[in-house]
């Protein structure tokens, strides 16, 4: 019998990352990488009208995951995870994720709520794995503990990424203060770091994303948890929605010998 081991997880790389150089993540200490696809929200375009007789080709809200070649996936031991990131100002994004083929195809499904609307339907209704927001600008609004509790009790895990501070002091800040918000709302329950890295020189050894931790407000327990436990139960929760309720699933490997993989 044998789990699926998932160790140290880095569950946010760009997919502009240069593939060829992922496998540098695993010389860091990283078993667990994902690779995110952001889709930005749509602009608010009127539709061309239909003409008569003329059928309309269906769009996909969504784009397929990043197609990852089979010489890099032998070149490293890592799991490749991939993940989506959707942008959303309100509660009509349900409709195009409930049309959308494409998202069943990605493991992890993460949003960024542009709201305070759209944050209380990701807390309350959405069946997503991950809240995060782009460090760059700071949160638009106040997130409350009740919100956050409920997102909590959900299985819903909140993001911190540590990329954008090592670029831009404004980033820096902004990571800092949102770390600090959980902290005072939910004694920073559900938080997984990231790198959310475009590039190889972006990513940090697991031990100094561990380290950290105390800069966000993170005890010595929950500053390895980000990177390991929480990562870990944020993947088998994303299996459980994808797949339903189930207590583990069986691969056949050989006529000899069956693989066994927790979920």
């Amino acid at each position: 019998m044998a789990l699926q081991s998932w160790g140290f997880c880095d569950l946010s790389i760009r997919n502009n990352y240069e593939l060829d150089k992922i496998h540098l993540i695993e010389k860091l200490g990283f078993n667990t990488v994902a690779l995110n696809t952001l889709v930005e929200e749509p602009s608010d375009e009127p539709k061309k009208k239909k003409k008569k007789g003329e059928t309309r080709e269906k769009k996909d809200f969504i784009p397929l995951p990043l197609d990852i070649p089979e010489d890099v996936a032998k070149s490293t031991k890592l799991n490749i995870l991939q993940r989506v990131t959707i942008e959303f100002s309100d509660s009509s994004v349900a409709h195009k994720l409930n049309q959308s083929d494409n998202l069943k195809k990605y493991d992890i499904v993460a949003v960024i709520p542009k709201t305070l609307q759209a944050f209380q339907y990701a807390c309350g209704s959405m069946d997503i794995d991950v809240i995060t927001f782009e460090p760059e600008s700071r949160i638009p609004f106040k997130v409350g503990r009740k919100l956050y509790l409920q997102a909590v009790e959900r299985g819903i895990f909140f993001e911190l990424m540590y990329s954008p501070a090592i670029r831009d002091s404004t980033s820096r800040k902004n990571i800092i203060s949102t770390a600090h918000a959980y902290h005072a709302v939910g004694k920073s329950r559900n938080i997984i770091v990231a790198s959310g890295a475009e590039n190889h020189m972006q990513v940090r050894d697991v031990h100094d994303v561990i380290n950290l931790g105390f800069i966000l407000g993170l005890n010595s327990n929950q500053s390895v948890e980000v990177v390991r436990d929480n990562a870990r139960r944020l993947i088998l929760k994303a299996k459980g929605r994808r797949c339903g309720k189930h207590y583990m699933t069986v691969d056949t490997c050989n006529e000899d010998s069956n693989k066994i993989s927790d979920s």
